[in-house]
C-alpha cells in the first residue's frame, strides 16, 4: 500500500510540475510609448495654409468691372484660390476623406489621392462678409492603416470694409 501511496505522490508532483510550467504561457507587460511631434515641414503628412489674399469681386481690375460684377453677380464669390496644401511624405497614398470648413469658406478635395512624395493643393472659394475672423479648416487624411486629423488656421486676407 505504502508502494501505491509513493506512486501517487510521484505522479501528483510531476504534474504539478507541469502545469507550473504551462501557467507560464501567458506574459503581461507594461510598456510606454512617446510621440514626437514635428514642424509640418518634417511631418510625414503635413497640411498647410496657403497664404490667400482675396481682393474685392473676384480680383476685377477696376472699379467700373467691380462694379459691373456686382451688379451681374456672375463671378463665384470673390474666386477661387489654394487655400491648403496636402504634402504626403509616407511611402503610401493617402485620401483626404473629410473636410470641415468655416462660415464664408467652401474648400473642394474629398475624395482627392495624394501619392507617396507628392503634394497636392485643395482649392475654395471665399466670402468675405460671411467670414469668421479667425477661419479654421479641419481635414481628415486616410491611408491604409493610418488615419490623421488636423486642424489649420487659415491664411486668408480680405479686402478692407470701408475701402
Amino acid at each position: 500500500m505504502s508502494a501505491r501511496v509513493g506512486v501517487a505522490l510521484i505522479v501528483v508532483a510531476v504534474a504539478m510540475l507541469v502545469t507550473a510550467s504551462a501557467g507560464a504561457s501567458v506574459v503581461s507587460m507594461d510598456r510606454s510609448i512617446a510621440v514626437e511631434v514635428v514642424d509640418d515641414e518634417h511631418a510625414n503628412v503635413a497640411v498647410e495654409p496657403v497664404e490667400a489674399d482675396v481682393p474685392d469681386n473676384a480680383g476685377s481690375e477696376s472699379a467700373n468691372e467691380r462694379a459691373n460684377e456686382s451688379a451681374t453677380d456672375a463671378a463665384a464669390p470673390l474666386g477661387e484660390r489654394e487655400l491648403l496644401n496636402v504634402t504626403n511624405r509616407l511611402a503610401e497614398e493617402i485620401t483626404v476623406t473629410e473636410l470641415e470648413t468655416p462660415s464664408g469658406v467652401e474648400i473642394e478635395g474629398e475624395g482627392i489621392d495624394v501619392g507617396p512624395g507628392n503634394s497636392a493643393a485643395l482649392e475654395g472659394t471665399v466670402d468675405c462678409d460671411e467670414l469668421e475672423s479667425e477661419p479654421e479648416a479641419s481635414v481628415e487624411l486616410e491611408g491604409s492603416g493610418v488615419t490623421i486629423s488636423q486642424t489649420v488656421a487659415l491664411e486668408v486676407t480680405c479686402p478692407d470694409a470701408s475701402a
